[in-house]
């Protein structure tokens, strides 16, 4: 049996198509059936016609093997080895496997969007870019934003990625106000985002909203208008009523007077002797002065400079290892897990009953002490991620670390990756979970829906029970 393909090597863009010829002779000396079939990576896009040749001894056939990647990520550009394999039914034992190489040319397409497109936020509000590369060579993708006058400032990080086919590659979006609407309604800003990939000359405009709420709605400002005018009516009234008190008592009727008896025969009376001299009544005693170990009264307050007595002293929060794994459980009972079998990046953290400790759940976490009493948390799954508040809404996910490893002992992440641990005085070891971004409590949303696991958020400390925003650190 001899073989031969012309040409030995062919070029094809995805999308399109090449072909090649196989030639297959019979040097044996009997008829034979020859079976082909293509085998190597590129044999997902080939295919054989005729997939089977019968030759007679001395004589040749020929075979068309076309080739049509398709035009996706899938079909990488650069050179893919591939055979044709060439079987024959008599003699099994002769098979021949025929090899060529093919060149997938490259193509680039990108598709970029916000996400979401319209973020919400009184002061600040975050967002994310996601560049995904539907071509089949890595791209590179920069960004830049243009602020909206003096009201908002627009900031991208990272300011550029690498993506590889058939990825997707994020970056932050932050935007600020200039300034806190607190009256007035909701307020809209328009900000641009452009994203330029590498080799293209033109970038693509992403456009977003930015809703500001004011901080008091309208009503509060009506409402509180007709409270101060009726406290003002009110005040005229009052001081301008006359009471009207009437006194019942009367005046009293004078009395007869007597006359005094006018002049008698008989002679007054000596008036009696001065009297002596009396002596000035004893002064009081003084108190006698109090005795030197007599016990002083106790404050009730139990408060007082010196000795460190007195009254309660606020919880002292316990010491965390990093390298310890430790359980978090709210007051309703609920263990905060991480599902390990989900993305990468972007894990939701869920609060879950206690049985939920079998793959592909992960109740474990590692609390790191970071500088200024702050906090982050990884979990046993996920060593370089941490628990971030502002992804998303109000919802707590798995992020990697801003600041990269680093951050993890010297604290230079970003606000809404970091947590202050508050003791709860009286609290029997409870605590609450603060997010440094904005002051809220990491809060159980179980009571939501007790069918349903429910993502932890954050919620301003103090708006739900306290069982839903209290947590136990299980080491």
């Amino acid at each position: 049996m001899w073989t031969a393909l012309e040409p030995p090597a062919t070029t094809v863009a995805p999308g399109d198509s090449a072909v090649v010829r196989l030639r297959v002779r019979n040097t044996g000396d009997t008829v034979e059936e020859y079976r082909l079939s293509p085998v190597g990576d590129a044999a997902g896009w080939a295919s054989v016609e005729p997939t089977v040749l019968r030759l007679y001894p001395g004589t040749e056939g020929t075979a068309e093997v076309t080739f049509a990647p398709p035009r996706t990520p899938d079909a990488v550009a650069g050179q893919s080895p591939f055979g044709i394999r060439v079987d024959p039914r008599e003699h099994p034992g002769e098979a021949d496997v025929v090899e060529g190489r093919l060149t997938i040319s490259p193509f680039a397409e990108m598709r970029a969007e916000l996400v979401p497109r319209t973020v919400k936020g009184r002061r600040r509000a975050k967002g994310r870019v996601a560049v995904d590369n539907l071509g089949n060579q890595p791209l590179t993708a920069s960004f830049s934003t243009r602020d909206n006058a003096d009201a908002v400032t627009v900031e991208a990080n990272p300011t550029a990625v690498q993506v590889d086919p058939g990825r997707a590659g994020f970056a932050e979006v932050q935007l600020t106000s200039a300034n806190v609407s607190w009256f007035g309604g909701i307020r809209q800003h328009q900000f641009n985002i452009s994203v330029l990939r590498s080799g293209d000359p033109a970038p693509q405009e992403l456009r977003g909203t930015y809703v500001q709420p004011s901080v008091f709605p309208r009503w509060v400002l009506a409402v509180g208008s007709v409270l101060v005018a009726a406290a003002v009516a009110f005040a005229l009234i009052w001081f301008q009523h006359d009471v009207g008190v009437k006194s019942q008592a009367s005046e009293k009727a004078p009395t007869k007077e007597e006359p005094l008896p006018q002049g008698s025969n008989t002679p007054l009376p000596s008036a009696p002797p001065a009297p002596s001299k009396q002596p000035p009544p004893p002064s009081a005693p003084a108190p006698p002065p109090p005795a030197a170990d007599q016990p002083k009264p106790k404050d009730p307050g139990g408060g007082g400079s010196g000795g460190g007595g007195g009254g309660d002293s606020a919880p002292k929060p316990p010491k965390y290892d990093p390298n310890k794994q430790v359980r978090i459980q709210s007051g309703l009972g609920y263990l905060l897990v991480t599902a390990t079998d989900q993305k990468a990046e972007g894990r939701y953290v869920y609060a879950a009953p206690t049985s939920f400790n079998t793959p592909p759940w992960d109740q474990f976490w590692h609390v790191h002490p970071l500088p200024n009493n702050e906090f982050a948390f990884t979990s046993w799954s996920e060593p370089w991620a941490v628990a971030d508040n502002t992804r998303e809404g109000n919802q707590v996910q798995m992020w990697g670390a801003s600041g990269g490893d680093a951050s993890l002992s010297n604290g230079s992440m970003t606000a809404n990756q970091k947590w202050s641990i508050q003791p709860i005085s009286g609290g029997d070891g409870f605590v609450r979970l603060v997010s440094r971004d904005d002051n809220w409590c990491l809060s159980d949303l179980t009571p939501n829906d007790r069918k349903n696991l429910q993502v932890a958020e954050v919620r301003p400390c103090g708006a739900l029970p306290a069982d839903q925003q209290r947590w136990k650190i299980l080491q």
